[in-house]
């Protein structure tokens, strides 16, 4: 993974990636803290609103009671009803405003009860809600004991008293008792809770809607509601204004109500709250976050595609350039012009690279002509000679040899004391004779001008190894093809060096000479010798024959590697790519023969 990173391409992935992810990610920061605080004040705002508009409802509900009392206070039948002394009167004018709260009551049906009562708190006249009629009250009861007479009375006229939530056992629906209070006694309205807060919310699912008075007592709750669990943040919300707060996974957003007007009485208020989960109050700013994710992660997704994409655009014709490089490094061989090279720099470094590689072509093969040359005019130069030892000293010696034998067959009758003399003579002689043709074989091998390298390898290996008495093991492959001249001749002069070198110097037992094909010609030359050690050879300069095998092999682009230690051995390791050895050196027809 580092490997892939550390290329052209990762780089150019992770530059386009940072390029285009870095302006991203700084929006994405400054859009998260401008985001959070726009849309959770947006979010606090519309449920302090909501809160707001709900309380609203209540007092324009409350509102529209306080006109209808004050319109009922301001009769005139309830006037000439307070002027009355006589009996008959009374129960006239009582008939006449009865009337007039039986109107208002058919009209309002929101209005459970409305009856009068006199300053002992005896009920004059009322009329009542009853199964969707509106009938009067048959038996007036006196109520001078219930506190919301109580507090009306104690208040000035046309003060307004509204009591909390009452539930009647036979009824069991919650009503408000509205009074205010008259000159001579209270007018009093029996509100259904139920029409004060029809604007509420009939279902809730996270959220909850409450109302609490100023004391913190609730007085309206949804069902499922635990109070205890809000009990100890009531507390923060009885300031008798409008605002909100939060605690570690809620939101309180609540607004102050006053059931009578403010001028009148403002220790006595409601609190309507919202009560929202935290998650649930910021759904669309959690909403927000998720658009944003999915939105960088498809922005990561384009850029990656992108980044590929160009990056190989852009590494493709590097890529190209890579391997006419490792091809012309393999084969020497200088890669053709390619159709529609790229008119960028990679374009201009390819042309630049393919005029480079044509021009070491041509200097490659003519450095390989020369050597050719100079390998030629050595082998032709052993061959003369041979030729001159052959044509001359040998047949002199042979020649010496031949007139000391006939010296000795007569030296034999007459001088029969010298036999020995001329006998060891003719025997030095002929052992000559044998050294010096071996001497001629060596300067130009007759097997491989006729045979081949496979089998002068073979005929020099068996012939070193009988003089000196090894044991040879062979394992010599037919090659594809027999080298050219130049390979074949080094080849064989390398084999033949290592031979003599471990014949010298190895005291081996057992020689092993390895010759097969792979990606190429591969000699190995291995004895069981004593070794040597390859620093203190080189460094005492020593090393001829090592550096001779070397230099042998690097004529012909091959590798000679040679590996010995004390008492372990020697192995020479030769290897000729074939190409390097046929395709370049040789001819043109061994390279179709092969192909």
């Amino acid at each position: 993974m580092t490997r892939r990173l550390g290329s052209l391409q990762g780089k150019l992935i992770v530059s386009f990636l940072l390029v285009t992810l870095i302006p991203l990610v700084a929006s994405g920061i400054y859009g998260h803290f401008f985001t959070n605080s726009a849309l959770s004040a947006q979010a606090l705002e519309r449920s302090i609103y909501q809160v707001h508009l709900q309380a609203e409802n209540i007092m324009s509900a409350l509102r529209q009671v306080q006109g209808d009392a004050l319109y009922l206070s301001a009769l005139r039948s309830l006037n000439m009803l307070r002027q009355q002394s006589e009996p008959e009167q009374i129960d006239l004018w009582q008939q006449e405003v009865g009337q007039d709260l039986l109107v208002l009551a058919s009209v309002r049906p929101m209005y459970r009860a409305i009856r009068v009562l006199d300053s002992t708190g005896q009920e004059w006249v009322g009329v009542r809600q009853q199964e969707q009629h509106v009938n009067f009250i048959e038996s007036l009861r006196d109520r001078s004991s219930t506190a919301y007479f109580q507090e009306t009375m104690a208040l000035p006229v046309d003060g307004i008293y509204v009591s909390p939530f009452r539930s009647e056992d036979a009824i069991g629906a919650p009503y408000i008792h509205y009074a205010i209070r008259l000159t001579d006694g209270v007018l009093v309205i029996d509100l259904h809770a139920g029409w004060v807060l029809r604007a509420l919310p009939t279902e809730t699912s996270a959220d909850s809607w409450a109302l609490i008075d100023e004391q913190g007592r609730f007085l309206v709750y949804p069902e499922g509601f635990d109070t205890r669990a809000v009990a100890a943040d009531l507390s923060a919300m009885l300031t008798g204004g409008r605002d909100y707060f939060q605690t570690d996974d809620s939101v309180y957003a609540f607004d102050t109500i006053y059931p009578t007007p403010e001028s009148v009485d403002t220790n006595h208020y409601w609190v309507i709250f919202r009560h929202t989960p935290t998650e649930v109050l910021y759904t669309s700013v959690y909403d927000f976050y998720h658009v944003v994710v999915l939105f960088v992660i498809l922005a990561v997704l384009i850029a990656l595609g992108l980044a590929l994409l160009i990056s190989r655009i852009l590494v493709e014709p590097v890529r190209d350039l890579q391997t006419m490089t490792e091809t012309f490094g393999h084969e020497g061989k200088a890669p053709p012009m390619p159709e529609r090279p790229p008119g960028d720099e990679i374009g201009i470094l390819t042309h630049t690279f393919i005029q480079m590689a044509n021009e070491l072509e041509g200097k490659r093969r003519q450095e390989h002509r020369l050597i050719e040359r100079l390998i030629h005019a050595q082998e032709e130069e052993r061959k003369l000679v041979a030729y001159d030892l052959h044509d001359g000293l040998i047949q002199q010696l042979v020649g010496a040899r031949f007139y000391l034998n006939n010296t000795r067959d007569i030296c034999h009758q007459y001088a029969p004391q010298v036999i020995g003399y001329i006998h060891s003579g003719c025997e030095a002689l002929s052992e000559a004779i044998i050294e010096g043709r071996r001497i001629i074989e060596g300067l130009r091998p007759a097997a491989l001008d006729d045979l081949g390298l496979t089998a002068a390898i073979e005929e020099i290996a068996t012939q070193t190894a009988r003089a000196a008495g090894w044991q040879l093991d062979l394992m010599i492959e037919t090659l594809h093809y027999e080298p050219e001249k130049t390979v074949g001749v080094t080849l064989y002069r390398i084999t033949q060096e290592a031979l003599n070198n471990a014949r010298k110097h190895a005291k081996a037992h057992v020689v092993k000479i390895r010759l097969h094909n792979g990606q190429g010609i591969h000699l190995i030359v291995e004895d069981d010798g004593i070794g040597f050690d390859m620093e203190s050879v080189t460094r005492d300069g020593r090393g001829l024959g090592i550096t001779t095998m070397q230099e042998r092999a690097s004529l012909i682009n091959g590798v000679c590697q040679i590996t010995s230690t004390l008492g372990g051995g020697t192995i020479v390791d030769v290897h000729v790519p074939f190409a390097l050895a046929h395709t370049t050196l040789g001819s043109s027809d061994d390279a179709a023969k092969y192909d």
